[in-house]
């Protein structure tokens, strides 16, 4: 079985949907023997050549990728779609990414014979990009009605999208999953923190939608310590946001970091905050990384699924976004009350265990094998 897998990025850039995507391609390389997959990607840096990686059952190809904007690869050719289309069993998309749904659809000639999933990964209508719904929908609305299964990852992207409504009928729920190499599985519930300053840690793009400005104005005042791990367009005024306010003493920008470095970061701190203002945040894969590690998780109540990954009242606090004094309130809620933490803390652990990579790539190979 030839599976085609189309997204934006591939390993080894960082983020939520290549973590995924490669977490999946893995997965069923090490559960099924008689699958071949071919990763068609844009590069994650910018470049002018064409880069193909083949190994024993995967070929990860990266597009050229010269020009970039607002985080979205410049690239409307996909010189190499047409033939792979031709070549592959299963058409695996990762939506959104509008280069290739536009190239897709450019090719939707080839689709009547094959056999296409989609997996819906955030709606656009409350992000940054919106604007361009008027024009996008109609042509994701034929892409949809060519595929055979839609996959969402949260039972919320379903209720907030009225482009999915139509197609219910083909539409399953698969969570997301972290990346197992970031927890040791030997991971025991927290204590709670005795004689010493909470380690608050965040983990992500540094980009305006993670909401950071909000949780850096709600830790102005707190006895805390922040660790920013990432990097992204937003950083040059953030650093100078947190030295406005004369709080370099208590926030630590790491930049970017390895797996080894990340499992350690998740070891030593005691809450995790995703403070995310609008439904570009689609999932939150970080959450899970740190509930795996026992971590409870502050995050925001958006129309997607990051409520849904940490629950409120049981693994962590949900507050409303874009509002700095309901953040400042909610870290303080946990960090002085060691019974809800230490129960927040525990449930984390057991709710990560419902999102592992095992029940997703297990969910998958159940699509791929009914032939559809």
């Amino acid at each position: 079985m030839k599976i085609l897998q189309t997204v934006k990025y591939y390993a080894p850039s960082k983020g939520g949907m290549e973590s995924v995507v490669k977490n999946l391609v893995e997965g069923v390389l090490a559960n099924v023997d008689d699958v071949r997959f071919t990763v068609y990607a844009n590069s994650h840096l910018p470049s002018f050549k064409k880069a193909i990686n083949v190994t024993d059952r995967l070929i990860s190809i990266k597009e050229s990728t010269p020009f970039f904007f607002k985080s979205q690869p410049l690239n409307l050719r996909y010189s190499s779609l047409r033939a792979l289309i031709k070549d592959a069993d299963i058409i695996h998309h990762h939506y959104p990414f509008p280069n290739m749904e536009l190239a897709l659809f450019r090719n939707m000639d080839l689709l009547d014979g094959k056999d296409l999933v989609i997996t819906w990964h955030a709606n656009i209508k409350n992000s940054r990009w919106s604007w361009i719904g008027k024009f996008y929908d109609p042509l994701i609305s034929k892409l949809l009605i060519k595929a055979k299964m839609i996959v969402v990852t949260s039972p919320q992207l379903l209720e907030a999208s009225d482009i999915l409504k139509p197609f219910a009928n083909k539409i399953i729920v698969i969570p997301l999953s972290f990346d197992p190499n970031i927890t040791s599985y030997q991971v025991k519930p927290k204590r709670y923190p005795v004689d010493r300053v909470f380690q608050l840690l965040f983990v992500g793009k540094l980009r305006i939608y993670k909401g950071l400005k909000y949780l850096i104005e709600a830790i102005k005042d707190l006895d805390v310590n922040l660790v920013i791990s990432g990097e992204g367009e937003s950083e040059v005024e953030l650093k100078k946001y947190v030295s406005d306010l004369g709080i370099n003493n208590k926030i630590n920008f790491l930049g970017k970091v390895n797996d080894e470095e990340l499992k350690s970061l998740y070891k030593k701190s005691d809450l995790f905050i995703l403070p995310s203002i609008n439904e570009a945040e689609a999932f939150g894969v970080v959450q899970l990384e740190a509930m795996t590690n026992a971590i409870p998780v502050i995050n925001t109540n958006l129309k997607s699924g990051v409520p849904f990954v940490s629950l409120h009242n049981f693994s962590g606090l949900t507050i409303q976004p874009a509002n700095s004094l309901e953040l400042k309130h909610a870290i303080e809620s946990i960090i002085h009350d060691k019974s809800l933490y230490e129960k927040f803390s525990r449930n984390s652990l057991e709710r990560a265990k419902l999102f592992s990579r095992d029940k997703m790539v297990a969910a998958y190979i159940g699509i791929y094998n009914k032939n559809l």
